[in-house]
């Protein structure tokens, strides 16, 4: 019985650890308040939530990482399924660039303060502000997601392909049972790195796209930038993604139940489409308020702060 309460005040201190202190830079609740506060924020419909369709999310990333563990896993033609990727971004490549300014310009215009001044002006932040806020970093924005895709890819092709295929080796020539004991105690393993690798580059993207469109930095250093940020506090790391994946959950539970509701009634099918695309829309305006709020917390700088030394924006957001 004596031996049990250190394990119990272990667990104890864990799980106090991950919800913070109240008088911590960003504690669980104070990341609560800011998702909810941005949420508000973007609650008011408009043509803004076009740009938060295509906003990047965390929960991307773990679908990622399940997705290439199984490519992984099941192709043996890896070249192959990369040849038709690249053959499919190349015919989508004007849309990736529309796509790649209203991101970096939405996470421009997210911040509490710039939102509630365009909001005083205009009534909402109207669609052009953000494409206007993102003009000059297009080719950044697109330059960080396709590091971020090389990066994922390079881990995809000369640590899991071989692994896999080592595996299916042992499978073979060992026989059926260890086989599977190579399997369990290497390939699935393998899979959950991939998926929690994959969280890593979307942590990444998030600060590094607010680095990005504060700063104007190049690609590198806003994702060096957000590196050290991540880094400099996991705990407080760690509170941002499991209230990011809480909203996540929430508009799959969502979607889920129009494209259901569309499959089984016909009459409004068509309609399920559209009200999926508004709950992207609305959840990746917030998602960026959201990633703004914890940018600031973890100890991120903007012009805006009024330090000296970094480079304030050319760009009018009005």
């Amino acid at each position: 019985m004596a031996e049990a309460e250190p394990e119990t005040v272990v667990g104890e201190s864990r799980a106090s650890r991950f919800a913070g202190a109240t008088d911590t830079a960003w504690p669980l609740a104070r990341a609560v308040d800011a998702l909810a506060a941005s949420a508000r924020a973007a609650g008011r419909p408009g043509w803004i939530w076009l740009a938060g369709i295509g906003y990047p999310t965390v929960g991307i990333g773990i679908a990622l990482g399940v997705f290439n563990s199984r490519m992984a896993i099941g192709s043996s033609d890896l070249s192959g399924a990369f040849a038709k990727d690249a053959a499919g971004l190349l015919l989508l490549f004007p849309l990736a660039l529309f796509v790649f300014r209203l991101q970096v310009g939405l996470a421009r215009i997210a911040p509490p303060g710039i939102w509630e001044r365009l909001s005083q002006t205009f009534g909402r932040p109207k669609l052009r502000q953000a494409w206007r806020a993102g003009s000059g970093l297009t080719w950044a924005s697109g330059g960080m997601w396709l590091m971020l895709q090389l990066m994922q890819g390079i881990v995809l092709a000369l640590v899991a392909v071989p692994l896999v295929h080592v595996s299916r080796e042992a499978m073979e020539n060992l026989g059926d049972g260890w086989g599977a004991l190579v399997w369990v105690v290497a390939v699935m393993p393998l899979a959950l790195m991939l998926t929690l690798y994959s969280v890593l580059l979307s942590i990444l993207h998030q600060l590094a796209l607010q680095s990005l469109a504060h700063n104007r930095r190049g690609v590198s250093s806003a994702l060096l930038h957000a590196w050290r940020l991540a880094k400099h506090d996991p705990w407080s790391t760690a509170r941002t993604v499991s209230v990011d994946l809480m909203l996540d959950l929430s508009i799959w539970v969502l979607n889920a139940i129009v494209l259901t509701a569309g499959a089984l009634l016909p009459v409004v099918g068509g309609l399920a489409g559209i009200v999926s695309l508004i709950l992207l829309g609305f959840a990746g305006v917030t998602r960026a308020g959201y990633w703004a709020r914890a940018y600031r917390a973890l100890g991120g700088l903007s012009p805006d702060d009024g330090v000296p030394g970094l480079m304030e924006s050319g760009t009018p957001l009005d």
